[in-house]
């Protein structure tokens, strides 16, 4: 994979913006995708874990016209599907942490094990899983966005 090179980036001159589509809504099977990050919203400070998942193929409710616009550019260069990433977020709360467990589960962890949520967070990296993608709209209605309604086990 190489390394993108932002000077070039910016040295371009643009004459118009072009906003990535987002992921159509459906069902992707996944990998996580590198180690946990721990972290607070910045609205309330809520803790949070965060899993980047990257898909690496979509299901059969995918829409696959709308798949083809998002990984092909206007001069058709394809951008393969394992390229873009979903974030799951969970919430460390008591009233939010069964999300959690329910990803580990997914993941394929058995929970009768004996292990800490930290510790099953390292061991969900390189797991399968599916993810469930909606979209949603932004606060002030002019931009759509896929996001991560929910996972699912990949078997």
């Amino acid at each position: 994979m190489t390394t993108p090179n932002f000077a070039s980036i910016l040295d371009e001159s643009p004459s118009e913006v072009n906003r990535p589509k987002p992921l159509p809504a459906g069902t992707y099977i996944c990998t996580v995708n590198g180690q946990p990050v721990y972290d607070r919203s910045a609205k309330k400070g809520t803790p949070y874990v965060q899993f980047n998942l990257r898909p690496i193929s979509a299901e059969d409710d995918v829409d696959e016209a709308e798949l083809v616009e998002v990984l092909f550019d206007k001069e058709g260069n394809e951008t393969e599907l394992a390229s873009k990433n979903i974030k799951a977020v969970f919430y460390t709360t008591e009233d939010a942490i069964f999300r959690l467990d329910e990803f580990h589960q997914h993941c394929g962890i058995d929970l009768n094990d004996e292990a800490s949520r930290r510790t099953r967070n390292d061991q969900v990296v390189n797991a399968s899983v599916r993810a469930v993608i909606k979209h949603r709209t932004s606060d002030d209605g002019q931009s759509i966005f896929s996001e991560l309604a929910r996972t699912l086990p990949a078997d």
